[in-house]
């Protein structure tokens, strides 16, 4: 969608957030017709986004806000996994006016814990325009991303602040910065997507798909997307599952996402709906489909 439309439609309906609010189901279904071109079966989902529409409109969802706020996610994370697998945070605001920028040091990343893509990656601050920062971000403290998306769960996150350690390799014999994507189903995690070559603060980034024996499936990767070269298999990758594994244990469906950094992982988030449509095929999401069982759910 153009830049500009898109803001537009953002202003129009950004102050009728509280009327969409009340009605999820329409936001979603909306959304689905626009990218599947069909309604969704919600009374027999098959399909790997009629499952996850399902658990979001119909399910207990009041982890999902805690999880998914990128304040709140990191007690969950020390509790399950340990408190060497979280980021350092330097702070946490409830608006950009109350950040000392003499405080942070040269490079960090600044991020709003109740909505997604809202990072903002600093490398040196003496060059920072801190006008145009403060006022994105105070921006972003605003944007109801929930209700405008049905992602309801988002509602419930309180919006703020966080400045955080800038994660680089320093390490010469190191990959680049790479995003681990684990797609896990109760507890087990069946493929990881990567992001690499990703372009600092935009979503230009290249995609390949591994299972947990690092079988690269280029196949899956969606046409739309830069394929990314084949990455050696990493040092980590069982300690990278097996955190996938016990963050994901409770959920039918969530995917977990990490970095290695010099070696050894970071968590970086959790989603519960993820857009799937824009990086990887319908083959890929027919057979995640299948790993999502919510039969239980529905009794």
């Amino acid at each position: 969608m153009n830049i500009f439309i898109k803001s537009v439609l953002i202003k129009i309906a950004t102050p009728f957030s509280p009327l969409l609010k009340k009605f999820p189901n329409i936001i979603w279904k909306i959304r689905y017709c626009k990218d599947y071109k069909k309604f969704p079966n919600l009374k027999k989902p098959q399909s790997f986004m009629e499952k996850i529409l399902w658990l979001s409109l119909y399910s207990d969802t009041s982890m999902w806000s805690k999880l998914a706020d990128k304040y709140r996610v990191r007690e969950y994370v020390i509790d399950r996994c340990g408190e060497q697998y979280v980021n350092k945070i330097y702070g946490i605001y409830n608006s950009a006016i109350e950040i000392d920028y003499s405080l942070l040091p040269k490079s960090f990343v600044l991020k709003t814990t109740n909505s997604c893509a809202t990072n903002i990656i600093v490398k040196d601050k003496n060059i920072l325009n801190i006008k145009e920062t403060n006022h994105k971000l105070n921006k972003w403290l605003k944007f109801p991303y929930g209700e405008l998306t049905g992602q309801l769960h988002y509602t419930q996150i309180e919006p703020l602040i966080i400045a955080e350690k800038f994660m680089e390799q320093t390490k010469k014999s190191e990959q680049s910065l790479i995003d681990y994507k684990f797609f896990c189903f109760n507890g087990v995690p069946k493929y990881v997507v990567i992001y690499s070559d990703r372009e600092e603060n935009t979503h230009n980034y290249s995609v390949m798909v591994y299972d947990m024996d690092w079988n690269a499936y280029p196949e899956f990767v969606n046409s739309r997307c830069p394929i990314s070269d084949i990455i050696p298999r990493p040092g980590a990758l069982e300690e990278m599952i097996s955190i996938a594994s016990r963050l994901s244990e409770p959920f039918p469906f969530v995917r977990v996402d990490l970095y290695l950094i010099n070696g050894s992982p970071i968590f970086g988030e959790m989603t519960f709906t993820p857009d799937v449509i824009s990086n990887i095929t319908p083959e890929l999401t027919d057979q995640m489909s299948k790993w999502i069982d919510i039969s239980s759910l529905k009794q």
